[in-house]
């Protein structure tokens, strides 16, 4: 009898959850990742967090601290760059988020203030569903690609967005460009222009020979008005399906020229862009790399007294095109100066990724995070009541990479899962700012892998350890506020720091850092380089102060004119906040 009472008991329960999870309300049934024309519909209230496992933490000094912000970031931050000392903006795709413009439509843009925790909507008016950016030398970032739109919005893949600082919106210049580009690149140009290269015609979750876009286009065009023919390049043919959101860097040179380090799939070469051609053609890397097995790549911080000498370093990655395969956790390293380069590979601090986000900090070291243990970058497939993730198993601890003895160091992990449109990027007071998630093809809550809102704060150890952080007071005379200085070339700067009454033995270090434009595990343009301090001395007229002579990068191959920081160090502790110049 007892036995019968627990069976028709056990049987009760199944059908009363039965019955709730035929009452979900799932407005989302199956989209596939190449989906043009978002359902919308109306976001739950809340979202049901995604956790890690407690864990006991590790000293902070050891392995920094998270912070989640009270404000939430509005859209997805699918896209998302730092506009200036105080400013980032994302960027999402066409879909019923929470913050509205003023039209009263679901916003695609927003504005974040790091100082007053504030939200505000910016307006686009077209579709920027898997998009790009990077900044012109004159401090402008332009933006562009998407998908087709719908009736409220313009289609958005032959469309140029721009965004300037001191406007604070967008202008967008809809259909102007020759051809459809959906997951393309761009990367900021030794000339100051824009290199916007590659993607495909139209959406797909692994890219087609019939929808491949194997060509590339430069803004501002060769009249500054109407743009140019695209280029074809073979390349972008030959590592076909695996060659979307390709990764690019500029390889410091003596000729002011624009050769560009590629990699697609499992290809990497040098490409002269100024001449249209391929130079070199470097030995493949294990494992595909580039979308939708998403890696990432970035170029070493340069120096000076190594004279730039360039060195790549992609990491994670995927093999397999499967939901259930486990992510790469392997780096390559190449020296790209040496006579014969080759990779040199690494364990990738033991933790396989597939879509990780890579930040370089200002004390050179770089930060590894976010992404997944399991699976490719794509949108669920199924219906919400039964999902089928095609990537999971968050990867919530982050590594720090010292790049000079080449180890990985564990840090305290997130409690958020950032896999599939996540994003991550230094801030000029040093901290990591970290926000997105969304692997589904319209606003989901309360669900296994929600739209992520929420935003945190990475402290990284190097802000913990007790060592006074410098404040930069001026550079050339002039009191540094939230506006950018120009400079130029070689050229020597004059800046006064202060420390904290009490400060002894002080020692400084500088670097120039791009901070880019992140989305889809790429840094667009991320570059570190090392400044030379040829003077420190004491300031004898103001206590505590210290006053610094700097110099500038000797050419543009070095570091591409636009927007950059300037940081500060002390015993490896970043100023309070990053100086921001106009290098050109």
């Amino acid at each position: 009898m007892i036995i019968r009472m627990k069976n028709y008991f056990l049987l009760f329960i199944i059908l009363v959850g039965g019955l709730l999870l035929l009452s979900i309300n799932d407005n989302v049934s199956a989209y596939p990742s190449w989906i043009s024309n978002i359902k919308r519909q109306a976001p739950a209230a809340a979202a049901a967090p995604t956790t890690a496992t407690p864990a006991p933490p590790l000293d902070a000094k050891v392995g920094g601290t998270w912070e989640i912000q009270k404000t939430q970031t509005g859209v997805n931050a699918m896209h998302m760059f730092v506009a200036s000392v105080n400013r980032l903006v994302y960027v999402d795709k066409l879909e019923n988020n929470p913050l509205l413009m003023p039209s009263g439509q679901s916003a695609l843009s927003a504005t974040y203030n790091l100082d007053t925790d504030t939200l505000s909507p910016l307006v686009v008016t077209s579709d920027t569903f898997c998009s790009a950016g990077s900044w012109l030398g004159n401090g402008t970032l332009v933006h562009t690609g998407g998908d087709n739109g719908n009736a409220q919005f313009s289609p958005g893949q032959q469309t140029l967005r721009f965004y300037d600082p001191a406007v604070g919106n967008w202008v967008e210049k809809v259909g102007i460009m020759p051809s459809k580009r959906w997951y393309p690149t761009m990367l900021p140009l030794v000339n100051g222009k824009v290199l916007i290269l590659g993607g495909s015609t139209g959406g797909v979750g692994l890219n087609t020979a019939a929808l491949n876009n194997p060509t590339y286009n430069m803004w501002p065009p060769s009249n500054g008005v109407s743009p140019d023919p695209d280029v074809t390049l073979p390349f972008l043919t030959e590592t076909l399906p695996y060659n979307l959101y390709v990764f690019c860097h500029i390889v410091p040179n003596a000729n002011n020229q624009n050769l560009i380090f590629m990699l697609a799939n499992t290809q990497p070469i040098l490409y002269d862009l100024d001449n249209a051609k391929v130079i070199t053609t470097y030995p493949k890397i294990a494992t595909q790399r580039t979308y939708p097995q998403t890696g990432t790549s970035l170029m070493l911080p340069l120096y000076p007294e190594t004279n730039y000498k360039a060195e790549i370093m992609v990491c994670g990655g995927q093999d397999n095109f499967e939901p259930t395969s486990t992510a790469s956790a392997t780096c390559g390293r190449m020296d790209l100066t040496v006579t014969t380069p080759a990779w040199v590979m690494d364990d990738f601090g033991g933790i396989p990724r597939c879509m990780p986000d890579s930040v370089i900090l200002p004390n050179g070291q770089v930060l590894f995070l976010n992404g997944a243990q399991t699976g490719y970058a794509g949108f669920r497939k199924g219906n919400k009541a039964n999902p089928l993730w095609v990537n999971s198993n968050p990867a919530f601890t982050p590594v720090l990479y010292d790049v000079n003895v080449k180890t990985y160091t564990k840090m305290n992990p997130s409690t958020i899962a950032r896999m599939y449109h996540s994003v991550a990027s230094l801030t000029a007071d040093g901290y990591v700012f970290v926000a997105g998630s969304n692997p589904q093809a319209s606003v989901q809550t309360g669900i296994l892998f929600s739209t992520e809102y929420r935003a945190e704060k990475f402290t990284p150890p190097y802000l913990l350890t007790g060592v006074p952080r410098p404040t930069i007071v001026s550079i050339n005379g002039n009191t540094v506020g939230d506006t950018r200085t120009p400079v130029g070339y070689n050229q020597q700067l004059i800046f006064v720091v202060s420390l904290p009454q009490g400060t002894t033995n002080p020692s400084f270090t500088s670097a120039l850092i791009h901070l880019g434009f992140v989305t889809h595990s790429q840094n667009m343009g991320q570059r570190y380089v090392g400044l030379t301090i040829s003077q420190a001395e004491f300031d004898s007229q103001n206590a505590n102060q210290y006053i610094l002579t700097l110099t500038t990068p000797p050419n543009p191959t070095i570091i591409a004119p636009g927007p950059h920081y300037i940081y500060i160090l002390n015993n490896g502790s970043p100023c309070t906040r990053a100086v921001e110049v106009l290098l050109n």
